[in-house]
Formats: C-alpha cells, sequence, structure tokens
C-alpha cells in the first residue's frame, strides 16, 4: 500500500478549527449544551430563506458550527477517528474531500428538511470521510490483506448502522446531511483514486473547482417555499434588532443630557416605536398560518405587545408634565420590562421548540 505516514496536520486543524467556532458561539452567548437557533444563524448557520436568497456562504460556515457541547464532541471524536485517510489521499485531497462532502450535506438538507429548519454541523463533512475511505475499500480491495479488509468493513459497516439508528431515533439529527456528505465524499475519494497522474495537489484542486461549480449551481436552481408566516418572523428579526439599536441609542443621549423629556420622547416615537408598530401590524395580518405556527406567533403577539406597552409608558413619563406622577410611571415601567422580559424567554422557547 501507498499510503503516506506523516502526520494528520489537515484533520488536526480542521479539529482545531470546529472548536475554535465552538469558542466563539460561547462567547457570543449561544449556549454551551443547546444555543437557539436564532443565535446559530447569527453566527452563519443555513436557514434556506437566507442561504437560498443571496447567503449562500452560510453552507461553508454551518460546517463548523455546532449545536452545543455534545454535538461538537461527537462530530470532532468521529473525525479524529478517521485520521487514517489523510495518508491515502494527501492533505490536500483530504481537505478537498472534507469540504466538498460538507457542502453536499448542506445541500442534501436543503432539500429534504423543512423550510424552516436551522441547519448546523460537520456530520455532512466528517461522514464524507468515511465515504472517501469506503471508496478505497472498494477500489483497492486486491491490494489490502483479505482479513484486514473484512475487519475493516465490518468496522465501517457497524458505524454507518449506528449513526442511522440514533439519526433515525433522535428528530433533530440530519440523516440528509450524513447520506449526502457520505455519498459525495466517495465520489471524491473515488475520483482522486481512479487512473493515474498526478493526484496529490492538481487533482485535488480541479475536484475543488468543479465541486464549488456544481454547488453555486445546486444553490442557484433551488427555490425556497418561502410563505408570508417566514417573511414576518424575518422582518420580526429585523425590526426588533433596529429598533433595540436607535431605543439604546435615544437613552445614551438621555444619560448624557444631550437630550430629554418631549424631546426625547418624539425621537423614540419616531426611530423606535413607530417601526415597532407597523412590524406588529405586519404580524397581525399573516393569513397563511399554518397550526404548528399558531404557538409560534401568539408568542411572539405577546413579546411585541409588551415591548409596545413598556415603551409606551417610558415614552408617556418623558411628556409627563406633573413630577408627583413621575416615580409611580418609572415603577410601572420595571414592572412591563420584567414582563417583557418573560415573553421573550416563552417566545424563545416556543421557537426552539420548533427547530
Amino acid at each position: 500500500m501507498s499510503e503516506r505516514r506523516d502526520q494528520p496536520w489537515v484533520l488536526y486543524a480542521l479539529i482545531a478549527a470546529n472548536v475554535a467556532m465552538f469558542a466563539v458561539e460561547l462567547a457570543s452567548g449561544a449556549g454551551l449544551l443547546a444555543p437557539s437557533p436564532k443565535s446559530m444563524i447569527a453566527l452563519g448557520a443555513s436557514f434556506p430563506p437566507l442561504t437560498l436568497q443571496g447567503e449562500p456562504w452560510r453552507l461553508g460556515s454551518s460546517m463548523f458550527l455546532h449545536f452545543g457541547l455534545v454535538h461538537v464532541a461527537l462530530n470532532m471524536l468521529c473525525l479524529y477517528q478517521a485520521r487514517a485517510v489523510e495518508g491515502v489521499f494527501g492533505h490536500v485531497g483530504f481537505l478537498v474531500i472534507y469540504l466538498l462532502a460538507g457542502l453536499g450535506g448542506g445541500i442534501a438538507s436543503l432539500l429534504v428538511q423543512p423550510g424552516n429548519v436551522v441547519i448546523a454541523g460537520a456530520s455532512g463533512a466528517v461522514f464524507g470521510v468515511y465515504g472517501a475511505f469506503a471508496a478505497k475499500l472498494v477500489m483497492h480491495r486486491a491490494q489490502i490483506d483479505p482479513e484486514a479488509w473484512r475487519r475493516t468493513v465490518r468496522s465501517l459497516g457497524s458505524f454507518l448502522l449506528l449513526n442511522a439508528v440514533i439519526g433515525l431515533s433522535v428528530a433533530s439529527i440530519s440523516l440528509s446531511a450524513h447520506a449526502g456528505g457520505f455519498v459525495v465524499g466517495a465520489a471524491v475519494g473515488a475520483a482522486l483514486l481512479a487512473g493515474t497522474g498526478p493526484r496529490r495537489v492538481r487533482r485535488p484542486l480541479l475536484l475543488l473547482v468543479v465541486g464549488l461549480a456544481l454547488t453555486a449551481g445546486a444553490v442557484a436552481v433551488m427555490h425556497p417555499e418561502i410563505t408570508p408566516t417566514q417573511v414576518a418572523v424575518k422582518r420580526f428579526d429585523e425590526v426588533e434588532h433596529a429598533s433595540s439599536v436607535q431605543w439604546n441609542a435615544a437613552i445614551e443621549r438621555l444619560r448624557s443630557h444631550e437630550l430629554a423629556g418631549a424631546a426625547l420622547a418624539d425621537v423614540l416615537e419616531r426611530d423606535a416605536i413607530a417601526p415597532y408598530r407597523d412590524m406588529r401590524q405586519v404580524l397581525l395580518g399573516v393569513t397563511d398560518l399554518p397550526p404548528r405556527l399558531a404557538p409560534l406567533f401568539h408568542a411572539l403577539d405577546d413579546y411585541t405587545a409588551a415591548r409596545l406597552s413598556a415603551w409606551g409608558l417610558f415614552v408617556e413619563e418623558l411628556r409627563e408634565p406633573d413630577p408627583a406622577k413621575k416615580p409611580a410611571m418609572l415603577e410601572e415601567y420595571k414592572l412591563r420590562e420584567q414582563a417583557v422580559r418573560a415573553a421573550r424567554t416563552a417566545y424563545q422557547d416556543v421557537l426552539h421548540q420548533l427547530n
């Protein structure tokens, strides 16, 4: 056998990259065990309405993001166990297999998963590494000791069967990403092993170019079924962020004594409250609401109503001419802010359950 025995430094680098991105997730507040779908989207997870509508880069970034410590630990353990594969295909070949399999798994998920599911993880890429190894076993069987070949095939088969059972048992696992990554990895591995000629660098790079072109073509022809419901939720996220930025900026002007009273109230009403109120009208106007999403929209309406109630009272306090009434209004404002936080937590819980 002609495998190279130097260190699998590309594999180590990929593990380091995945662990580093998990550290970024933690630093951003995404959560150790179960980060919210919204936080994962913000970090670059794949989400069909975004990935297929101008943000195809999410197919790449989502390969290095994971839904919690267990997710990243299992994927990296499986990748480490396949470290011998880098010696078979070379450093560049191994990297190309990993990247193209990850993209292939992402495309498979977009084809199969529901349009509101957030997708992240290195599973497709990891399964692609095993797929390439399977191609090696098939194409070079005559070069491998029969007993070693049978033992390796049994081990690989057990690994695939175990993951299939787990995937069927856990709803959050994307079997489509596993299968897509495995098939792409096997295809790339077979292409690297076929025939003769320069395989270590030029052939992997050529396959990478072809694979990227095919990925771009697949994204271009795929059209997500974006319903008014999805548009409304996306609109909510955009307006909530923009309004919160405007509100915080105005409050800073109050603290610096740059603006106060009715003048500040006018700014808050125009820049933060009015867009928020308009956005809530959009949500209330959604007519295609499926039963599955009804709890989400009810929670979202409760949250927006609580936010408008709190902000509205604060603006009233700024405009109140009687100083004696202001302390009681500010105390009531604090209570309403507590209701806002509770409503937001309830909304995020429902959103997490849906994903």
